[in-house]
């Protein structure tokens, strides 16, 4: 998991943030600082956030094939690469089924963290 990459992404992110015209009038009401930054910036900072977490989530999984072949642990990449080298064609299929439904779940668990962080993000109100 890359933090690196996440640390860097907030970072320019709320440096453009503190820029905007909407931190700059919650200060000037007098807002503390603490707030103006977890309310106003965190909070429309966080859609690419979310995005590069999911996506690296998703890349920590399609990786673990070559961390559990170079170090020789017992897991579901190891079975693959044995599969692989078998032939054994069900067992591939059935890992590559685990791995689209973990992907998937990814993908939904991020549109609802979306929704939840953004109200512009939600589906349109049943009243209108």
């Amino acid at each position: 998991f890359k933090v690196s990459l996440v640390i860097r992404l907030t970072r320019a992110g709320a440096r453009e943030a503190l820029l905007q015209d909407y931190v700059k009038f919650a200060r000037a009401k007098g807002l503390s600082p603490f707030r103006v930054v977890g309310v106003h910036v965190l909070k429309n900072i966080m859609i690419p956030i979310i995005t590069v977490v999911g996506l690296e989530f998703g890349s920590v999984i399609a990786f673990a094939v070559v961390t559990e072949s170079v170090f020789s642990w017992p897991g579901m990449g190891k079975l693959l690469i044995e599969s692989i080298n078998l032939l054994d064609r069900p067992v591939v299929v059935a890992y590559l089924l685990v791995i689209v439904s973990l992907f998937i779940f990814i993908n939904l668990a991020v549109d609802i963290v979306y929704s939840l962080v953004d109200p512009r993000v939600r589906l349109a109100d049943e009243d209108a």
